[in-house]
């Protein structure tokens, strides 16, 4: 019986914050990535896509904090990338980009 509480008690810490795969924090928002793209060109959509931006020291640990992040570097993006602008939609995940 003690085995089985010991078994649950760590598949309950290595559950709950510690790191992803990829070494970032869990309980973090390390990311923001382009989802999809309303670009008139398929080469535009596809670069588009590829885009994706690592939070700087540990991430943030609000969401609002980090979409406030994420649209800044989005709207960045496309402002530099393009004369006319489209509408993208990203968003923010735990993980690092790939």
């Amino acid at each position: 019986m003690k085995k089985i509480f010991l078994a649950l008690f760590l598949v309950g810490i290595t559950g709950c914050g510690g790191e992803n795969s990829d070494g970032s924090d869990k309980l973090t928002y390390s990311s923001c990535k382009i989802t999809s793209s309303s670009a008139l060109l398929a080469s535009d959509r596809e670069h588009d896509l590829s885009q994706c931006w690592n939070a700087s020291g540990s991430g943030y640990e609000s969401q609002g904090d980090a979409q406030q992040w994420c649209e800044k570097q989005v709207n960045s993006y496309i402002a530099n990338r393009y004369v006319f602008g489209h509408s993208v939609v990203y968003g923010v995940e735990s993980t690092y980009c790939p």
